[in-house]
């Protein structure tokens, strides 16, 4: 449970700041580094891809969209502050996740460690893993009504698309791995 809550982060943070988005501001990461968590996440992640994302894509995937949108400055400015405001909320929830991790392993060490401690120990790790399950989706829900009628039946259609060639991709990769083993 711990390694899905860290690496839904990961993966959201990926999304969110975009494999090509190399001069963002944000926590840069090999692309190796970030295909390693990418594959992991699919695996690992609540099912957030094919149960959340694939209807409601962030705030950042619109921004990647702006001209197929049409995005006016004010809609511009709104998902660029959602974009900003889910990842320092991640960020935010990483550190509680690694706080929470770091004093439960030091707690845990013990020869003799409190019951009552361990427990309360697990029960913040749990906490800060919910945290991260749940802080992006007022972000998304957000980002997508910000866009008038007529944006969001676009949204829906390229939502429908990017999902196909998600999941294209990821039989192609299934298939080459099967390949592989024989």
């Amino acid at each position: 449970m711990i390694k899905k809550a860290t690496l839904f982060t990961l993966i959201a943070l990926i999304f969110f700041l975009g494999l090509n988005t190399a001069k963002s501001n944000a926590m840069m990461m090999s692309k190796a580094k970030m295909m390693k968590v990418e594959k992991i996440f699919m695996h690992n992640s609540l099912k957030f891809v094919p149960i959340f994302y694939r209807f409601h894509p962030g705030p950042h995937w619109i921004l990647m969209h702006a001209k197929s949108f049409n995005l006016n400055s004010s809609q511009l400015k709104q998902e660029k502050m959602l974009t900003m405001g889910m990842m320092h909320s991640t960020i935010k929830g990483v550190m509680m996740l690694k706080k929470a991790l770091k004093q439960y392993r030091m707690d845990a060490m013990q020869s003799n460690p409190s019951i009552s401690k361990l427990i309360s120990d697990v029960k913040a790790v749990g906490n800060a893993e919910t945290y991260l399950g749940y802080e992006m989706i007022p972000f998304h829900i957000k980002g997508y009504r910000v866009l008038y009628p007529s944006q969001q039946s676009l949204y829906r259609r390229l939502a429908k698309m990017n999902w196909m060639k998600t999941m294209q991709m990821m039989h192609k990769q299934m298939m080459k791995k099967v390949q592989m083993m024989h």
